[in-house]
Parts: structure tokens; sequence; C-alpha cells
């Protein structure tokens, strides 16, 4: 008994020591190492929490944002439908009301295409407009769409007339919302901000619809004067346009 005492205070501790870690080894074997998990798990669950939390903040902030910007552009739509619905009550027999549903950014300033064709009374050269004054002309109807030529094309063509002093010229687009107006003869009488329409001379439109205003003016152009004119139609941003029917 003395020689198991001796060896128990020399060697007990050690024993022991030695039975928890077998044990230890045992639990981890019998669950592959589900404990440790168990404990890892719980020890990194403070920094998961801290995560989520700012992921949920900045999804939260994401889809305020995402809210915000769809209320804007129902609010624009809904000013620029009303605005139509005036405009056409004022003119009821020959308006058409389309929406753009075609518009390439390869032709963004030159062509866009409507949901209104044949069935509605489009036909070719119809003036199209929106809030703002003439966008361009029909040049291309099926049953039910129509490709329309903006005046923002360089191939685009306009006669105008310089509202304030009678001046004649026409207006060639510049594929931006700044037109040139080439005048017919000299002028000595052009102010910025002086309002530009279509011209009673014009075979195309019906005179008096606005175009644009008057932004800058090249005097010592030959032959004639050149202005800039500032389209007062976006014709960058169209949602929905007006088409004057025969």
């Amino acid at each position: 008994m003395r020689i198991i005492r001796r060896w128990w205070l020399k060697k007990g501790s050690q024993f022991i020591w030695s039975l928890v870690a077998l044990a230890i080894a045992f639990a981890f074997y019998q669950t592959q190492g589900a404990l440790i998990n168990e404990v890892l798990y719980g020890a990194s669950s403070i920094f998961r929490y801290d995560i989520s939390v700012e992921q949920e903040r900045l999804y939260g902030d994401r889809l305020v944002q995402q809210l915000e910007n769809e209320i804007n552009q129902l609010q624009i739509q809904n000013r620029q439908l009303r605005e139509i619905v005036d405009y056409k009550n004022q003119n009821p027999n020959n308006i058409v009301t389309a929406r753009i549903i075609g518009r390439s950014p390869d032709s963004w300033w030159q062509i866009v295409t409507i949901d209104a064709g044949a069935n509605q009374g489009i036909e070719e050269n119809n003036p199209v407009m929106a809030i703002g004054g003439l966008v361009g002309r029909i040049t291309q109807v099926t049953p039910n769409t129509s490709r329309v030529l903006l005046i923002s094309d360089y191939n685009s063509r306009v006669g105008a007339t310089l509202n304030r002093t009678g001046y004649q010229g026409f207006i060639k687009g510049q594929s931006t919302q700044i037109g040139i107006m080439e005048f017919y003869e000299k002028v000595t009488d052009v102010e910025e901000g002086d309002l530009i329409t279509t011209s009673n001379l014009s075979t195309l439109f019906p005179p008096d619809i606005p175009i644009g205003k008057v932004v800058s003016l090249n005097i010592n152009r030959s032959p004639a004067p050149e202005a800039e004119i500032e389209f007062t139609a976006p014709v960058d941003f169209l949602n929905w346009v007006m088409v004057m029917t025969n």
C-alpha cells in the first residue's frame, strides 16, 4: 500500500489528465469533431451576428434607394401623361398618343419606334410632338407601330421661323439636344432666348409648332448667319409622344 500511495502522490495527477485527454479524444472520434465545431460555432456567433446586421442594413439602404427611384420615375411619367391628356383635350380631333417602345443606343438621336400605326390612323410624314414641342415625323408605318425620324438626326431638315421677327430658315440635327438653324438671308435682329417655331412655308409640318429657342448666334457665318437652337421638347428622353394625323 505504501508503494501505491507513493506512486499516486507522484503520478496521480498525470494519470487523471491522461484519462481526461483519452476521454476527449474518444468523444471527438465518436462525434466526428461535432463538439469542437459547436464550440467554434458559438465563439464565432458574435462575428456572424455583426456581419449579418451590416448586410441587412446595406440591403435595406439599397431597397430604399430603389423604391425612391421608382417613385420618382412614376411621378415623372404621371406628370407627362397629365400634360399629354390636357393637350389632347384641347386638340381632340387629330392627336394620337403613343408610347416609345424602341430606341437603339447606336441611333439614340435618330430613330425611335412607337406603339401606334396605320390602325390608329397614322401615316408617313405625320408630325410627332412631345410636351414642349416638335420631336420629329413619321417615316415608316406598320399596322400597329411606326418609326419616327427625330429632328436631332443629321438627315433631318425642318423649315423654321424666328417667331419674334419672322426670319425664315431651316433647322438641321446635330445628334444632340442642340440643332443648327441656317437662315435664308442676312439677319440682324436675333437674340438669345428667341423662340423658334415651324415655318408657314413648310410642306411637311403645320406652322407655329414650337421647336426650340436660340442659345447662341454666329453672325459671321457665310453665306448667312447660323444660330444654335436648343430643342424645347426633351428629345434625349422620350416616353410618350403625340402624332398629328391628317
